[in-house]
């Protein structure tokens, strides 16, 4: 048995364990050397902190506490794949057909809003000081949201809102969306910065549409492809018993990878096209077909959005087609931003999506016509991991990804887990032998 001297006392390996008994256990410290109450707020601060660095500054100023930025940068990542782990595993479940319902109340009415939003990574650790490999890549983000059953004899609202025909407000309104997703960030340097976004201009637009109360929303997240992101948004839609819903809806920007998700994963579900995003390219249209900010083009836009509004869908696409007739259809080599293309692209977008524009009958089902929501989570998403001079190894931002979907999630998630987390080993930090080997007499 081994045998060793410290500070002129005498142990064998049989008093190793002495030197973590009781108070370890009592106070379940784990192998990082901090309580689960002040893990939850180390994960806390690193999910929701805009860097690891501000994290370690909450960390001190309001919780009182030293720990480095890259001490939570770790620990953040550890317990992210903690929560990445036990989502695979509801996928693996949701797979074979095991994965049931874990909640008591079943929504009546329920929607699946998913978009795109984008994250810069950069190669794998060990390859040398600085950043290789930089680029862009999407993160796929899907917005769960159960709504008040509200059904209505009528179209509640036939009247398009007011701030979708008030041309700051659009304007803001287009610029805020390309903003989240990822254009302004990736222009080149020279290009001038777009003016600043009037918040409460763009809020007051999306409320206007938003018609339908929502009420608890929870948040699936990833860099996974979409194969993979369409298991795991089937698996959380099955957990919140949305599959049992007496009316279901899938809303996207009209990507066509969604159109694919919702026919494998939500066979019978209605699928939407969100309106504003539809808005943003019939305003586009407009500019290019009678010019960037004039008054023609302005009101044939209003034409288009209150056709659109209508369910004239009919009348919208012939609009279209004359001006797609009028100023000439693009050639194969025509640039992305000549107006020929532009207008022939919106005519092609609103054709493809036809079916998915049914608006008044939404808004009578009580079913939202907006994707709102899930712009908002990704925006929320974007001030943590989105930033000209945030690098990620794709590994680590996944994790911490799960760590900042669990609370933006609205169910008490973030919460549970540690409740239902078992402590991992003992801890051995700093001076943690010392009352040990010195006795305070």
């Amino acid at each position: 048995m081994g045998r060793w001297n410290l500070n002129g006392k005498d142990f064998i390996a049989a008093d190793a364990g002495k030197f973590f008994f009781p108070l370890d256990r009592r106070l379940e410290i784990g192998t990082e050397g901090y309580s689960p109450k002040i893990l939850e707020k180390i994960e806390y601060a690193g999910a929701n902190a805009v860097s690891f660095q501000q994290a370690e500054q909450h960390m001190r100023v309001l919780g009182g506490l030293e720990v480095s930025g890259k001490h939570i940068q770790r620990i953040t990542e550890r317990l992210g794949s903690e929560r990445e782990e036990i989502r695979d595993k509801d996928v693996e479940a949701m797979k074979a057909g095991k994965l049931g319902v874990k909640i008591l109340n079943r929504p009546k009415v329920c929607a699946v809003h998913v978009d795109a939003g984008k994250v810069q990574t950069r190669a794998e650790d060990g390859q040398g000081p600085g950043v290789r490999g930089e680029g862009w890549n999407d993160t796929k983000v899907a917005c769960l949201v159960s709504y008040q059953g509200v059904e209505y004899d009528k179209d509640p609202a036939p009247e398009v809102p007011a701030k979708l025909v008030e041309r700051e407000a659009v304007r803001q309104l287009c610029q805020e969306m390309a903003t989240i997703h990822g254009k302004s960030q990736e222009r080149k340097e020279d290009e001038a910065a777009p003016k600043p976004c009037k918040a409460k201009e763009v809020q007051s637009s999306k409320q206007e549409v938003m018609k339908s109360e929502p009420l608890v929303r929870t948040a699936v997240a990833t860099q996974e492809k979409v194969e993979r992101f369409g298991w795991m948004v089937a698996a959380e839609a099955m957990k919140r018993g949305f599959y049992e819903a007496v009316r279901k809806a899938l809303l996207g920007d009209g990507g066509n990878w969604i159109e694919p998700l919702g026919d494998l994963h939500f066979p019978g579900w209605t699928q939407i096209l969100d309106f504003l995003h539809l808005v943003a390219h019939l305003y586009g249209a407009a500019q290019a077909a009678l010019g960037k900010d004039t008054k023609e083009a302005w009101e044939f836009y209003k034409k288009l959005v209150k056709r659109a509004w209508s369910g004239e869908i009919g009348s919208l696409i012939k609009m279209l087609e004359n001006q797609s007739k009028r100023i000439g259809k693009p050639g194969e080599n025509t640039a992305k931003d000549d107006p020929r293309k532009i207008v022939a692209s919106t005519l092609d977008y609103v054709l493809k999506n036809a079916k998915r524009m049914n608006y008044p009958q939404y808004r009578q089902w009580g079913l939202p016509i907006s994707s709102a929501p899930v712009e908002s989570l990704i925006k929320q998403f974007n001030q943590r991991v989105k930033g000209t001079e945030k690098f990620w190894q794709p590994n680590r931002v996944e994790a911490i990804l799960q760590s900042r979907a669990a609370y933006l999630s609205q169910d008490k998630r973030a919460e549970e887990f540690w409740k239902n987390r078992k402590s991992v080993g003992r801890a051995v930090g700093r001076n943690r032998l010392h009352r040990l080997l010195n006795p305070v007499a």
